[in-house]
C-alpha cells in the first residue's frame, strides 16, 4: 500500500509540474471565462471616461436551467459555462408602435472551449413574431476566429486569446413602406486564462480591465 501511494503521488507530482512548465497545460487547464463563483468582481475602464463593474451575484434557473446570474449596473444577465460551451441567455424584443414585442427566448453560445489559434465558429438565430397583424422578423448571424495566444493590447495580461466577431442583424417589419434594416458590426475581445474579458475593442468604443477579485467557493 505505501508503495501505490508513493507511485500515485510521484506521478500527481509529474503532472502537475508540467501544467505548471508546459504553457499548453496551462492554457487548456485555465477557464477564459468565469462565471463562478458569486462575489467575483470585475472593474473596468471606459475610454473617453466612466467605469463599469461586473459582479456575480447567484445561482438560479433560467429557462429550466441552472446558471449563474451576473448584475451591471441595474442589468442582469445570465450564464452557463459547461460541456465546452459557454451561454448566454437572451431575451429579444423588438419596439413597434411603442410596444416591446418579444422575439425570442433562448440560451445562445458565445464561446467554445478549449480556445486555439485559428479556431473559428458561427452562430445564428432566425426568429419572427406577430404584432398587431404585422409580422416582424429577426435575424442574427455572429462570425469568430481566434487567435493567440498573445499579451491584451494594454500589456497586463499574458497567455490571451483574442476572438474577433463580426456580427449582423437585420430586423424587418414586413408591411408596406418598411425595408429590412441591417447593422453590421465588428469586435475584438481578449480573454486572460482565470479572469475572463480583460480587453474589449470595437470601432468607437474601448473598455480596460482595472480589477479582478475572485469570489468564494
Amino acid at each position: 500500500m505505501k508503495k501505490i501511494v508513493i507511485l500515485i503521488s510521484a506521478v500527481f507530482f509529474v503532472l502537475y509540474s508540467a501544467c505548471e512548465s508546459n504553457p499548453v497545460y496551462f492554457r487548456l487547464s485555465s477557464d477564459y471565462f468565469p462565471v463562478s463563483p458569486a462575489g467575483a468582481t470585475w472593474e473596468y475602464s471606459i475610454d473617453g471616461g466612466g467605469s463599469r463593474i461586473v459582479t456575480v451575484v447567484d445561482q438560479t434557473v433560467v429557462g429550466e436551467r441552472p446558471c449563474w446570474r451576473l448584475q451591471s449596473g441595474a442589468d442582469y444577465t445570465y450564464w452557463i459555462n459547461e460541456k465546452g460551451r459557454l451561454e448566454k441567455y437572451e431575451d429579444h424584443t423588438v419596439l413597434f408602435n411603442g410596444f416591446e414585442v418579444p422575439i425570442y427566448q433562448a440560451w445562445i453560445t458565445m464561446f467554445q472551449w478549449p480556445l486555439a489559434d485559428g479556431m473559428t465558429f458561427r452562430d445564428s438565430v432566425t426568429a419572427q413574431a406577430v404584432s398587431q397583424g404585422v409580422t416582424l422578423s429577426h435575424t442574427w448571424i455572429r462570425n469568430q476566429i481566434v487567435t493567440g495566444p498573445e499579451v491584451s493590447p494594454d500589456g497586463a495580461w499574458s497567455n490571451c486569446y483574442r476572438v474577433h466577431q463580426e456580427e449582423m442583424v437585420i430586423n424587418w417589419i414586413q408591411t408596406a413602406g418598411f425595408a429590412p434594416e441591417t447593422t453590421l458590426s465588428a469586435r475584438n475581445i481578449w480573454l486572460a486564462p482565470d479572469v475572463g474579458i480583460v480587453v474589449m475593442q470595437s470601432a468607437d468604443s474601448l473598455i480596460t480591465l482595472t480589477s479582478f477579485t475572485g469570489g468564494e467557493e
